[in-house]
């Protein structure tokens, strides 16, 4: 039976760790191990690993992070693992019954998968620690899965299962990039994307992903459009390096680029955007639904077209 490492980064997740693990424990018969890298918890986290180490210490591995940060941790961990699938999985997420069954039985139906989704269940939490709404996220099969990463059509990271083989092609250019601070995971899905991963859709509601009113780094606005700026350069240029995406496909991928960095720089209050590549043209105008949205970009276009230091360069 194909085996899987599922691969959990924490810091001062103690009061999470009990309930996340235990939700992979409820299917241990698929388990090749759980290796959990602590992120230098300064709460009782190490107390809890312990704990579950002697318990179960055939199938838990736990170890303290060799410096410092989640990325850093998942690179440690999965540096460790030995399954042939891997389960990324963060300390305050669980998993649901059945996702490990219904998942592998999809990769053995779909040879040439490399990354099996599911649906998903969003919990949103008030400051209280209440649950204040519950979403429920179905998905399906889509033909490229690409444009619905770049049009942020978003999942958890541990809504996926991936082959450990492809995991070692991601492994080998950092997509677990230590210098991205935020939206990691959108960063190391775009890219298995960009780099030709065949992901397969399995029905089924397999995951739970919490979300927090707290405030944290995830919710710095000014780190979080600085960093998205980046990614969207990093995806063009990787794009455009492909030998597997056709002249057409990156002409579409370049305008959902440009129309999001077009939206956040809208975010940040930069009407003037004096940039060669805003034109209506290279506007990606399907992802875009709201009028008022529509009205602020042409608005935004007419001030770059006509923008004395633009026409000046």
């Amino acid at each position: 039976m194909p085996l899987i490492s599922v691969i959990i980064p924490n810091y001062n997740g103690e009061k999470w760790l009990s309930k996340t693990i235990d939700s992979c424990l409820q299917q241990k018969e698929y388990l090749h191990e759980i290796i959990v890298i602590d992120d230098h918890s300064t709460d009782g986290s190490w107390n809890v690993l312990s704990y579950y180490q002697s318990e179960y210490p055939d199938i838990i591995k736990i170890a303290r992070n060799k410096s410092k940060g989640g990325n850093q941790a998942r690179n440690y961990g999965f540096e460790l693992s030995g399954g042939e699938f891997i389960q990324w999985l963060d300390v305050d997420d669980q998993l649901l019954p059945g996702k490990f069954a219904a998942q592998l039985d999809s990769f053995g139906k779909c040879a040439d998968a490399d990354i099996v989704y599911s649906d998903w269940r969003l919990d949103i939490y008030a400051g209280s620690g209440e649950i204040r709404s519950t979403e429920y996220k179905v998905q399906q099969q889509h033909e490229d899965f690409l444009l619905q990463l770049l049009i942020d059509n978003w999942s958890p990271p541990h809504n996926y299962l991936l082959r450990k083989g492809f995991a070692e092609k991601l492994q080998k250019i950092k997509a677990w990039n230590p210098e991205t601070p935020v939206f990691q995971d959108r960063e190391y899905f775009t890219l298995a994307a960009i780099g030709g991963g065949k992901f397969q859709y399995v029905p089924g509601l397999f995951c739970v992903y919490n979300r927090w009113s707290s405030q944290s780094v995830s919710q710095n606005k000014g780190k979080r459009n600085d960093t998205l700026l980046g990614l969207f350069s990093e995806f063009a240029r990787y794009i455009e390096d492909s030998n597997e995406i056709g002249s057409v496909k990156k002409k579409q991928y370049r305008k959902i680029i440009i129309t999001n960095k077009l939206l956040t720089l809208l975010t940040m209050g930069n009407l003037l955007v004096r940039d060669k590549d805003m034109k209506a043209s290279n506007i990606y105008w399907a992802v875009i639904k709201d009028y008022r949205t529509k009205a602020k970009i042409l608005f935004a276009l007419i001030l770059n077209k006509f923008s004395p230091a633009k026409n000046g360069s």
